[in-house]
């Protein structure tokens, strides 16, 4: 396993998640709880790829493609709090649901077609395991990637930008 198979294993699970809410899987009773989730899981992807590959993206391509990244991550976010906010099935949540839907695919895809096969092959050997170990140390941590440590203490720190 790759350092980015995790990565792209989480995403796998926000992809899962998003279609249920889109096709509505579980009925109208079950969208809150599946909205919770899909930000939550959101926020923690967000939180781990800031920390583990924002550095990473900053030192082989730039401050100009980390700020991308960065902000792709803070609309995600933001759209899931919104999201959150508004009753599951209402036009405003369908508009939000329908947005995040969009922008979640397109990172997604960037990131596994071309951004992780580009800094992979900046990586080498050493690098790409302590990658890995800090990735897999994460996943460990998070137990099942929902943010909090077994102590309930946060494993991963705020963002920059916020409280």
């Amino acid at each position: 396993m790759g350092p980015f198979d995790i990565l792209s294993e989480q995403h796998r699970a926000l992809e899962e998640r998003l279609e249920a809410l889109v096709s509505e899987e579980g009925g109208p009773e079950d969208a809150e709880e599946r909205t919770r989730e899909l930000a939550a899981l959101i926020r923690l992807h967000g939180r781990l790829e800031e920390r583990h590959l924002q550095p990473l993206i900053l030192r082989f391509e730039g401050r100009d493609r980390a700020r991308e990244e960065l902000e792709d991550h803070l609309t995600l976010g933001e759209l899931a709090e919104e999201l959150e906010e508004f009753t599951p099935g209402g036009p405003e949540w369908l508009a939000r649901l329908t947005a995040l839907e969009d922008l979640l695919v397109a990172h997604v895809q960037e990131e596994e077609a071309a951004l992780f096969p580009r800094i992979a092959t900046c990586l080498n050997a050493r690098e790409g395991e302590e990658l890995l170990r800090a990735l897999e140390s994460s996943r460990e941590a998070l137990g099942g990637l929902w943010g909090s440590s077994p102590g309930g203490r946060p494993v991963l720190d705020a963002p920059r930008w916020g409280p």
